[in-house]
Formats: structure tokens, sequence, C-alpha cells
């Protein structure tokens, strides 16, 4: 009986890990040491959950022009950008930011911003995925 528990257990771990998908950020040439991961889930109503990691982002008074914070957006296909939120950085320059999204494809962009209340991006952009697709 034990047995057959723990491979009922493992084979749920599997299922529910195997529904996220995780994609690297690629480097940005206006914070060249910052990296970043995404990882992408569906909740209960079918919405994208969007986790983002970001490790080494300088802090935003140190850009040039200095800002005041980050914000995460979504761009769609159809290029609208909806405010996903503010991304605050820890004292070792890490971030996390955790949204939800109706959209299943679409890109993240980082923006650098006087103000995280937004509801258009700057051109002051930190760092862009590629096209992320909710399974």
């Amino acid at each position: 009986m034990r047995a057959i528990i723990i491979a009922v257990s493992i084979t749920l771990s599997v299922g529910l890990f195997g529904c996220a998908t995780t994609t690297p950020i690629p480097s940005s040439s206006v914070v060249p040491a910052a990296s970043g991961i995404t990882k992408l889930t569906t909740d209960a109503n079918n919405n994208t959950i969007v986790e983002l990691k970001v490790q080494h982002l300088a802090p935003p008074q140190n850009l040039d022009p200095p800002k005041s914070v980050y914000v995460v957006w979504v761009e769609t296909s159809d290029n609208q950008k909806f405010n996903l939120g503010q991304l605050k950085l820890d004292k070792n320059l890490n971030g996390e930011l955790t949204g939800t999204t109706p959209f299943k494809e679409f890109r993240l962009i980082v923006t650098a911003e006087d103000f995280a209340a937004i509801t258009q991006p700057s051109t002051s952009v930190i760092l862009t995925t590629e096209v992320l697709s909710a399974k």
C-alpha cells in the first residue's frame, strides 16, 4: 500500500510541475549583469499565473536617467500593454513578482519608470522576454 501511495504522489508531483512553462530572460544591453527567469502556470479559472524572478538588476536610481521603480508589463500579440505590477528589489538586487493575466501568449517587458501606477510604458526598456505561451 505504501508503494502505491508513493507512486501516486510522484505522479501527481510530476503532473503539477510538468504544467509549468519556465523560460530564461535574455540579458539586456542596459543592465548587462541582469538575468531572470519566468514561470507560467494556469489557475482554476484558466488565467495565466506569471512568476518573474530577476537577479543583479541595478537599482532604478542608478540608471541614466535615474528612475524610481521597475514596472512589469504584459504585451499582447496586437501590441497592447498591461501593467502587471511593480518589481521591487531586495538588498541583493534580486526581485520577484507574481501576477495574473487572462492572456495565454504574450511577452513580458520590464521598464524603468518614475511611478508604478502608470498605464503606458516609457521607452526605458530594461528586460524583455520572447513570446511566452501558457499551455
